[in-house]
């Protein structure tokens, strides 16, 4: 074989997302990619209770996209329903986030759809990256209602794919190091003997 793949097998281990699995996953990216401390986006989350004040905070909310697009949170459960993502595709996708935001200056300022592109193009990577019989293009196009073109998706992932050097790599141990770094000490749910070679 020309690449080498991940240590990760998740043929061996197809399972449902465990219980607030996609809202570890939506506060992490947010974390991640607005480069925020862990805790301050977990406890604003928490403490929402409606979105009438998000309009006045200088930094973009993770809660206030495109109007075409669904709030950051459904739109993660919705391609995790539609497409049958498994936990561990989702912490290689922010695994690859985490590795896009380093490559971008310190000052950016996301434009209002860029976290559902960058999701989706992060997700398309790690599946297609982890499975012989991978996540298609025209399934995610499909999953998220056709907001995207199949062209257009295609070149996220692409440009995605540039940002990364095409550095696509992960082990184990890295999925291990990268959740402890999120508080998340249950990594038996997304990692298990049965999955690794």
């Amino acid at each position: 074989m020309l690449c080498t793949r991940s240590a990760i097998n998740p043929l061996a281990a197809k399972q449902g997302i465990p219980p607030g699995f996609i809202d570890f996953a939506s506060t992490s990216f947010d974390a991640i990619f607005y480069q925020r401390p862990l805790s301050s986006t977990t406890s604003r989350r928490d403490s929402q209770h409606s979105d009438s004040d998000e309009d006045d905070e200088p930094t973009p909310s993770p809660h206030r996209r495109s109007s075409h697009l669904p709030d950051f949170l459904p739109f993660i459960q919705l391609i995790t329903e539609k497409c049958n993502v498994q936990p561990v595709q989702l912490v290689m996708a922010l695994i690859y986030v985490q590795r896009f935001r380093a490559t971008l200056p310190a000052n950016y300022k996301a434009e209002p759809q860029a976290a559902h592109r960058i999701f989706a193009a992060s997700l398309l990577v790690a599946s297609k990256y982890s499975e012989d019989y991978s996540l298609s293009t025209r399934q995610l196009v499909r999953a998220t209602g056709d907001v995207w073109t199949i062209k257009e998706m295609a070149r996220m992932e692409m440009a995605f794919l540039q940002f990364l050097q095409w550095d696509l790599h992960i082990d184990s141990e890295e999925i291990t190091r990268f959740l402890h770094s999120l508080n998340f000490d249950d990594t038996a749910s997304i990692l298990n003997n049965e999955n690794v070679l």
